[in-house]
């Protein structure tokens, strides 16, 4: 604000946290600096205003978004002045200027952004505001400007519309991830339960793994296991033999030849099959192929 200064016999002090104008005759005639000075008495004035950071509180004001969404916005003004003749001269009160300012901006800005943009861009938007004040300012001599949004809210209703909103994508997001988890583990389950029907060896160590586990539990299990599984006979064997694609045969000239499931391939296993009998509808498990171009395991099975 513009504040006179009284002179004693000419003299005058201008503090060190002001800055001020001299006006001969009511006109401008130069400024003056903060420590002891002199003008004519009648002839000259001397008029300072703060030079120190001043702050601004905004009230609160409702503003409508892109979306009819409608908030109330409140902040702070921080300015200081730069140029004591336009501040004092070229506009008849500079803190009630830059406020008004500074609240059609906010308006104006704001109302162009979704709620979205409000509530997580804050500090964006504070310096787009920011940059449209500075060009006004700056003739009216102010400067170091900064905006700060101190509170944008909203209606209780619409809040819990946007939380109910919010959650309903994490459980979304959730459910998906939980999804694909599921699947990449069934896809490693396949992938097991195949290796371990290929060996029945090795489906016996993992029974017997399981029952070392729950072992370590001083409670009784009761678990019933087949005694084929421990025995590794044939018969178990064989109620897992279609989990193995079994090649066909076909006999050419006393050669033994048999094609890929997957991708047809022919493989001359003569010297593999060697006193051995062969068919396509096997009754026991025989030997297992690995194919050379697709890499599909599969079986060559004898009969009895």
């Amino acid at each position: 604000m513009k504040k006179s200064v009284i002179t004693f016999l000419g003299f005058y002090v201008v503090n060190q946290d002001e800055l001020g104008v001299r006006l001969t005759l009511g006109k401008f005639s130069g400024q003056v600096a903060p420590g002891l000075g002199f003008c004519i008495p009648i002839l000259q004035k001397i008029y300072t205003t703060k030079s120190s950071i001043q702050t601004i509180d905004l009230p609160n004001q409702q503003v409508v978004l892109n979306g009819n969404v409608s908030v109330t916005i409140s902040g702070t003004v921080h300015f200081r002045v730069v140029d004591s003749e336009q501040a004092l001269l070229e506009v008849v009160d500079y803190q009630q200027s830059i406020k008004q300012l500074a609240l059609t901006t906010i308006s104006d800005v704001i109302g162009t952004k979704t709620i979205e943009e409000v509530r997580g861009q804050k500090a964006s938007i504070a310096a787009e505001i920011e940059d449209v004040i500075r060009g006004t300012t700056k003739k009216w001599g102010l400067g170091d400007i900064d905006i700060r949004l101190t509170d944008a809210s909203m209606e209780p209703n619409l809040l819990r519309a946007m939380m109910r909103e919010t959650e309903a994508k994490k459980e979304a997001t959730a459910q998906r991830i939980k999804a694909e988890s599921d699947q990449i583990t069934a896809d490693i389950f396949c992938k097991a339960a195949r290796l371990l029907a290929s060996s029945p060896g090795a489906m016996t160590l993992r029974i017997l793994q399981t029952l070392s586990d729950i072992s370590s539990d001083k409670s009784t299990v009761v678990v019933p296991i087949p005694i084929e599984l421990l025995s590794g006979s044939n018969s178990f064997t064989a109620q897992y033999n279609d989990i193995v694609p079994v090649a066909d045969i076909e006999m050419v000239s006393n050669q033994v030849f048999c094609y890929c499931p997957s991708c047809e391939q022919r493989f001359n296993i003569s010297e593999v099959t060697k006193n051995e009998r062969y068919d396509k509808n096997p009754d026991l498990p025989g030997i297992q192929l690995s194919c050379t171009k697709c890499k599909t395991l599969f079986s060559v099975s004898k009969m009895r």
